[in-house]
């Protein structure tokens, strides 16, 4: 059986969605709440290094602070500080799965 770890939003209904699929599809499932138990700068780090994006490109595009993110009006540095204290500003689900990082993965 395949593993997977997955930062999601337990009230976020596309994170539930990904969740489920992934059960179906026989995925035992490792789950954190990122809500809960927020994710440290370093873990944002790392994460968007394994995906190789920035963290604009992590960033939930309904935040209230998408556009301003966007527009380059923080560094990257000052968007893993903010996504670090808050987490609706993060792209959800991610899933950890076959040593590949998926963003709001699609199954």
């Amino acid at each position: 059986m395949s593993k997977a770890k997955v930062y999601h939003y337990s009230k976020c209904i596309t994170c539930r969605r990904s969740i489920e699929a992934m059960s179906r599809k026989g995925y035992e499932l490792e789950l954190r709440d990122i809500f809960k138990d927020r994710l440290s700068k370093d873990e944002i780090k790392d994460l968007l290094a394994r995906a190789g994006i920035s963290a604009r490109a992590l960033v939930r595009k309904r935040s209230r602070l998408y556009k301003d993110i966007i527009d380059g009006k923080y560094t990257e540095e000052e968007i893993i500080d903010m996504m670090s204290k808050d987490p609706s500003l993060i792209e959800r689900p991610i899933a950890m799965m076959d040593g590949k990082i998926f963003i709001r993965p699609e199954l």
